[in-house]
Parts: structure tokens; C-alpha cells; sequence
């Protein structure tokens, strides 16, 4: 028979751990019994040298005063006195002073930890709520604050004075506030924003960050790591879900506003059934795609796009009603606004949006109707009440112009692959009057892009795809592509690298390598680089390429869709294939002469040939070192060379 041998100060010493680890409280009531036991010990001690009448009860008091206060040390006389308070009042510093600031600092320590960690719920109405950290969510954050005029009207429209901004992120550290100051759009502000740890998809994070009260989520999708059966366009959906279910669940009749990324556009219908509420859905990779096919086929369009998507730079695009000018014709507002340039009109039926671009000058505005428009900040949303009263005649009607077809199928060289270009091929294919053929080259399996590719809707022969497994980061590859004989060269960020550093190293490296070879070719295409990090684009900012920052495009459309719903329609009309679009027109082709022009003189021109004209991009630089120059002010007078383009919205029927 085993016998088992007695292990009490095991058990005394595992006690104590487990009050111990129990937190302060206990830890206090440790110290506070070991204070007792010493002062009870040194009165006991001393009672012999104590005067005949000292009781018990006055000799413990003697010794927890020489515990708590060196002070009375000098006080003793005696040696043995003196040795046994000496004895306590060491024990007095190392427990009673010690003790008690090593459990108080270990508490603040732990509290200041669990409140870094974003783990307190937080109690706020018609706060902004951006769910999850991906290469979105500080630059939308950025946009926001940026946004000076629609965050005004936003407060006004939710009846609060104060804009408060809280991000849900999966872990959150000192590392992403310090990301969020360092940013040169938000800077000091960063103290203004909320940082809360959790999951989009689990309701008891979304109670954390009291996401029912809020009066606009912000849903941004992952750029990478996707996964092979949870992609973040499933995380974003059950998101939807969640949020649909806590709202039951909690008797919500209204449900706050979300804007929501999508990747895949076959999810989106999806993501529109999850949600009962408002709701506006992004299709990423579709605008991506879009906006690179839009490129492609107009060279030069980047520099506008990222313009007019961007609060930072001076054109912005608004929609407002201004019911004072109901009845009023377009020509005559055209002329009205003399900061601004009038795109047209958007018909409102409750959250449903109809953009309509691009108008006749006939065209009255009518009740309901809201205004588009190109400005550069929400003041200058202003008219002249004299250029109302005065009724001029429209300018005579000369004709519409025809759009430049395609001669010959274009030829597209794809360096790398990523979720937009089974996008962007797919979107060529949409073109119906033109033919491409591209040539895809990347390490990626033959066997994984045609799966991809699959699952086109359907399979359009204007679009013939070669596919070519190469590395074009090595320099006898790139020089084997023939790259000169392509009329447009595109190199897409990997998707395959999560860290967007790395990502974009590859893009750049293939890129200066493709440079060596361009320079000695005879016709240089036109090159187009899609770059994950906005802070890259200067290094190559020598090189004659465009660029398109995708996280940074995909922000600008999520701030400004949150600011303001309606703009996701008339986004969804610019680019897609059909209706409105902006393109550039040569001189020639409105017969304008060379030398100085003002600038209402232009919109005359385009009127007269039933377009728009936003701007002009110049063949050089002009004093500020730009080449774009949108919405001058109606009376900036513009020296025109031979070179220079017009940037006008037109409409393809």
C-alpha cells in the first residue's frame, strides 16, 4: 500500500498562489493579514520591557505603529525594545511600504492593459464605426476627417455637434494608434478616435462598440490572406447577418447605414439580402477593374480619377438640393455656379438613386432633384443670383462628336495577377465595338488562373487570353516578353504577399526592369502600375507611368459613400461601360485655336457639342507642378498648346 507523504508547505505555499492570482482585492487582504501577524508577533515580544500596566492590545498598537511609521523609532528606550522595533520597521518597509505599492502598481499596470486591450464596451449615438483593420481603414479614417464640409452636413443631418470615430479591430496595440498619428491627414487628431478589440462577425463585439446607435458603419474587406473556404467577402456577409440579428434580437426597428466592400461581384445581391437596413455595397475588384479598363482604353484618366475620388485634392464631387433653383434650366445653372462645374441631376425615390449625367442645357431642374456637382470644397456650393435672373439663349446645338474606335485589337501585356484582373478581362469583354488580346504573365499556375477565370459569366471572344508562367522580376524573362510590341503594359500587386511592402517591391522592381527595354523601343506603350502602398508611388514618380493605389482609391469611395449615399450611384455611372463617362478630347476636334482661352469659354463649346467639360490636361507642367487642371474658375484664362486635351464628360448611347 502506498503511503502518501505529507506535503504542507505545498499546500500553504499553492493557497497562498491561488489567493494571490485572484487580483488586488485579495492580494490587499494577504498584505493586511501579514501586517497583523508582525504587529501581533512584536507586541508580544516586547510586553516583558513594557511598563507593568501595558496591556496586550497597547503593545500590538506599539508595534504596528513602528510597522507603519519609521518615525517613532527614535523613541524606544531599552536595547531589547530598540532591537525588536529596529527588526519591524524593516519589516515595515519591505511589507506594509513594498507590498502595498507592488499590488497597487500591479493593478494599475493590469487596468491600464485591459483598457489599451479595447476590450470596456463603449456607450455612443451616431458615432462613425469602421468594423475591422485591414489597408482601408486608416486612410478612410484619414478621409473623414478630411472631409470637412459633408462631415458638417452629416451632424446636421444626425442632430450631433461632435464627429466620433470608432474602429473594431481584431487585436488592438500602441502600434496601430501610433500608425493613426503618423498618418500627415489625421496627425494629433488621432486621440479623437476610438479603438475597440473584437470581431465583425461576433454580436458581442458588435454590442461592445454599440454598433446599433451608431448612424454609419463603414465594413471594409481584406486586401489579402484569403482563405480557401472563409474569404472576407463571407466575413462580410455574416457581418450583415449579425448586424441584422442583434437589431432583432434588441427591438430596433431603424437600422443604422452601412457601406459594405464586396470583392466578388456575384456576392453582392448576397450582401443586399443579409441587411433589412440602409445599405450601399462596394464591389472592389469591380472598380478596380473599371477604373484600370477605363485607363487602358483613355491613357491619362488615372491623374482624373484620383482627383475627383480623393478629399484631399482640390475637386471634389457633391450632391445637393437646392430647391430655391427648381424650374431652372442646366444651361443657365452651368453658368450660375461660378465655382463649380454641374455634371447633372440625381432622382431620388427614398434610398434609391438615379444619376443623370451630362444633361441637354434644355434640361429644367425639378422638385426632388439633386444637384452634381465638380467643386473643391462644399463653400464654394454657391450660385450668382444675377446670372439667374438673366435669361440668356443656350448655345446653338452644332452636333454631337463621334468617340474614337478601336482600328485594330488592342494588345494588353499583364505582368502579375491579383483578384482584379479576372475582373478587369472580364470587363474588357463588356465593350462590345472592341477586341483585345492579352498576354498574362506570372509565376501563378496555368491551372489556378483558368479556375479563376472560370467563373466569368459567360465567355466572350472579343477578349483572347495568352497565358505565359515567367518570373518578370528577372531581367532575361522581361526582355523575352517582346513588351514593346504591346500598346498597353500593366503591372498588377500581388496578392500572394500579405505585407503590401513586399508586394509593391516586386511590382517596382519588374517595373524599372521594363524600363530599360521601353527606352529603346520605337513606339512606347502606354503603362499603367497598380501599387498597394501610397507612399511607393514616389519612388517611381520619375518614370513616365501611371499609377492607381488601389486601398487608397477603394478608401476615398467608402469615406465618401459614408458621408454620402447617393454618391455611390453616380460612381457606379462614370464607370461602367455605357452612359456618362469621362474621356479626353483633342483641340481639333472643337475647333479651338491654339493661346488663351478662358475657361466658360470651353464649356460653351462642349455644350454646343452636348458635353462637359471638367478641365484641361496640359502637355507640361504649370506653375504648381501639375499637368491636370480641373474646375478652374470660370473666368481663369488657360494658354493653350497643341498637345494639351480636354477632359470632358460625354455620354456613348
Amino acid at each position: 500500500m502506498h503511503i502518501k507523504r505529507p506535503r504542507i508547505r505545498q499546500k500553504i505555499i499553492f493557497t497562498l498562489e491561488r489567493q494571490l492570482v485572484k487580483g488586488a482585492h485579495f492580494q490587499l487582504l494577504l498584505v493586511a493579514a501579514l501586517i497583523g501577524l508582525i504587529s501581533i508577533i512584536g507586541g508580544i515580544l516586547v510586553m516583558p520591557s513594557g511598563a507593568p500596566t501595558a496591556t496586550f492590545g497597547e503593545s500590538v498598537w506599539w508595534a504596528f505603529l513602528r510597522l507603519s511609521d519609521p518615525g517613532y523609532l527614535g523613541d524606544d528606550e531599552g536595547n531589547w525594545r530598540r532591537f525588536i522595533s529596529t527588526l519591524i520597521t524593516v519589516a515595515g518597509y519591505v511589507v506594509f511600504l513594498g507590498s502595498l505599492v507592488a499590488v497597487i502598481t500591479t493593478w494599475m499596470n493590469r487596468k491600464i492593459r485591459h483598457l489599451e486591450q479595447g476590450l470596456t464596451p463603449v456607450t455612443a449615438n451616431n458615432h462613425i464605426l469602421i468594423l475591422g483593420w485591414s489597408n482601408r481603414t486608416i486612410h478612410i479614417a484619414a478621409e473623414i476627417f478630411q472631409s470637412v464640409g459633408r462631415i458638417r452636413r452629416f451632424l446636421e443631418k444626425y442632430d450631433t455637434k461632435k464627429l466620433r470615430l470608432i474602429i473594431l479591430s481584431e487585436e488592438v496595440s500602441p502600434f496601430q494608434m501610433q500608425e493613426l498619428k503618423d498618418h500627415p491627414m489625421i496627425g494629433s487628431r488621432a486621440h479623437e478616435i476610438v479603438l475597440r478589440t473584437g470581431l465583425a462577425i461576433d454580436r458581442e463585439h458588435l454590442r461592445r462598440v454599440d454598433s446599433l446607435n451608431a448612424s454609419c458603419i463603414i465594413i471594409p474587406s481584406l486586401a489579402y490572406g484569403r482563405k480557401e473556404l472563409i474569404n472576407p467577402d463571407i466575413e462580410t456577409i455574416k457581418c450583415l447577418l449579425s448586424l441584422n440579428a442583434e437589431a432583432n434580437a434588441q427591438n430596433y426597428h431603424k437600422l443604422p447605414y452601412v457601406v459594405a466592400e464586396i470583392q466578388d461581384e456575384n456576392k453582392i445581391n448576397a450582401a443586399r439580402r443579409s441587411y433589412t437596413g440602409p445599405l450601399e455595397v462596394v464591389g472592389s475588384n469591380t472598380i478596380i477593374s473599371r477604373l484600370m479598363a477605363q485607363n487602358i482604353r483613355h491613357p491619362g484618366l488615372s491623374e482624373v480619377y484620383n482627383e475627383i475620388l480623393s478629399q484631399v485634392d482640390d475637386s471634389n464631387l457633391f450632391s445637393q438640393a437646392f430647391p430655391e433653383l427648381i424650374g431652372q434650366p442646366i444651361g443657365l445653372l452651368k453658368k450660375a455656379f461660378t465655382k463649380a462645374v454641374v455634371l447633372g441631376i440625381i432622382k431620388t425615390d427614398g434610398d434609391n438613386f438615379a444619376p443623370h449625367l451630362n444633361l441637354p442645357d434644355e434640361k429644367v431642374l425639378e422638385d426632388g432633384d439633386l444637384l452634381v456637382l465638380l467643386a473643391r470644397s462644399s463653400t464654394d456650393l454657391v450660385w450668382r443670383r444675377d446670372r439667374v435672373a438673366t435669361k440668356e439663349a443656350p448655345a446653338p446645338f452644332v452636333g454631337l462628336l463621334p468617340v474614337e474606335e478601336q482600328q485594330s485589337p488592342n494588345r494588353i501585356l499583364i505582368l502579375g495577377w491579383n483578384e482584379h484582373v479576372p475582373s478587369l478581362i472580364r470587363e474588357l469583354g463588356t465593350y462590345e465595338d472592341e477586341n483585345y488580346f492579352i498576354r498574362l504573365i506570372t509565376l501563378r499556375p496555368v491551372s489556378e488562373r483558368e479556375k479563376d477565370l472560370a467563373f466569368l459569366e459567360e465567355d466572350n471572344n472579343r477578349v483572347r487570353v495568352e497565358h505565359v508562367v515567367a518570373d518578370f522580376i528577372r531581367e532575361s524573362e522581361i526582355r523575352k516578353i517582346e513588351a514593346e510590341t504591346f500598346d498597353h503594359i500593366l503591372l498588377v500587386s500581388s496578392d500572394r504577399l500579405e505585407e503590401e511592402e513586399e508586394a509593391d517591391a516586386r511590382t517596382m522592381v519588374g517595373y524599372v526592369l521594363l524600363e530599360e527595354v521601353l527606352e529603346k523601343a520605337n513606339k512606347r506603350p502606354s503603362v499603367l502600375i497598380e501599387l498597394s502602398d501610397p507612399s511607393n508611388e514616389s519612388l517611381i514618380k520619375r518614370f513616365q507611368s501611371e499609377v492607381i493605389i488601389s486601398p487608397m482609391v477603394l478608401s476615398h469611395l467608402l469615406a465618401g459613400i459614408a458621408l454620402q449615399q447617393e454618391l455611390n450611384s453616380i460612381y457606379n455611372e462614370l464607370f461602367t461601360v455605357g452612359g456618362a463617362e469621362i474621356i479626353f478630347r483633342d483641340l481639333m476636334e472643337y475647333g479651338v485655336s491654339l493661346g488663351k482661352i478662358r475657361f466658360f469659354e470651353l464649356e460653351s463649346l462642349a455644350s454646343a457639342h452636348g458635353e462637359t467639360v471638367l478641365g484641361v490636361y496640359l502637355d507640361r507642367e504649370d506653375e504648381a507642378g501639375n499637368h491636370l487642371l480641373l474646375n478652374p474658375a470660370k473666368g481663369h484664362e488657360i494658354n493653350l498648346s497643341e498637345k494639351d486635351r480636354l477632359v470632358v464628360l460625354t455620354t456613348f448611347y
